[in-house]
């Protein structure tokens, strides 16, 4: 489930509550990952490759309707004409190879061939992490980031904000779940996602709250987030609860364990613990 953004900064008292960057970041963003700003123009269609399923129609030829998988040559078997190459092309284009082999065998005057795709299975993309619904998925169409994720349900309660893809054949890149959302992604945000691409949702890093709330619990850490929205998300402080008497525990740089009493405005760190106290009076 797609969550909203947190709004709202952080404030510091102490050298063990560092004020945090809320500033949506996008690895992609740097000329050297090779992205190019605007993706560059694409042959309409995608192209056939090996594993595909297709089905061929002629017209006023109701028995020469064929399904055929293209082989890992990118050849496929059809009636009359035998094998015919049709791997690297569009589905139209492969249409127009097949209609002209039909025609030089003197098989057909002016065939009107048909070519479709009953499934894709040379242009898929892999969607996992914390998704509803990890697996493959086609790309039938120009499919972004966020289409895959919306294919696979939905990032979970517990997935990150940070959603990294690794491209076929290149490095990897993180987008900020947030800012492709509102259309501030980068220059690589909009790039279609191409067949063998992976796109991966981690765990969202965690923080605790228990006490006097109404839902102690261990929650996902969004970014920026304060002590105060830490409250709200636990339910907020019950009837026995003061907002006035918090404590954090936290481990730092060293691992040392510390307690300290925040204000309201600090940011909450992963795997904090806010303990909420009852009030004295």
């Amino acid at each position: 489930m797609l969550c909203a953004l947190w709004l709202g900064g952080c404030a510091t008292t102490d050298e063990t509550a560092p004020a945090c960057d809320i500033t949506a970041r996008t690895a992609a963003e740097s000329p050297a990952d090779g992205i190019p700003a605007v993706p560059p123009p694409a042959r309409p269609g995608l192209l056939l490759g090996e594993g595909d399923r297709i089905r061929m129609t002629v017209h006023g030829q109701p028995d020469m309707e064929t399904t055929a998988l293209i082989s890992a040559g990118g050849a496929v078997t059809l009636p009359l004409i035998g094998e015919i190459w049709i791997g690297g092309m569009t589905p139209a284009e492969a249409g127009r190879a097949v209609a002209a082999a039909y025609r030089t065998g003197d098989y057909f005057d002016a065939p009107q061939v048909n070519i479709t795709v009953d499934s894709y299975r040379s242009h898929q993309v892999a969607v996992l992490g914390e998704v509803q619904k990890p697996g493959r998925y086609p790309l039938e169409t120009r499919t972004t980031v966020l289409d895959a994720i919306a294919l696979a349900g939905g990032i979970t309660e517990t997935g990150a904000r940070r959603i990294i893809v690794k491209h076929a054949g290149e490095g990897r890149v993180s987008f900020d779940l947030d800012a492709l959302v509102s259309g501030e992604g980068g220059r690589g945000a909009a790039r279609p996602l191409g067949g063998g691409d992976i796109v991966f949702v981690p765990q969202a890093e965690l923080f605790y709250i228990y006490g006097e709330v109404r839902r102690p619990d261990a929650y996902p850490l969004r970014p920026g987030m304060t002590v105060m929205q830490a409250l709200s998300v636990g339910g907020g402080v019950n009837e026995r609860g003061s907002r006035e008497r918090l404590e954090i525990r936290r481990r730092d740089d060293q691992g040392q364990l510390r307690t300290f009493e925040p204000a309201l405005t600090d940011c909450v760190r992963p795997e904090d613990v806010i303990f909420v106290k009852e009030r004295i009076f």
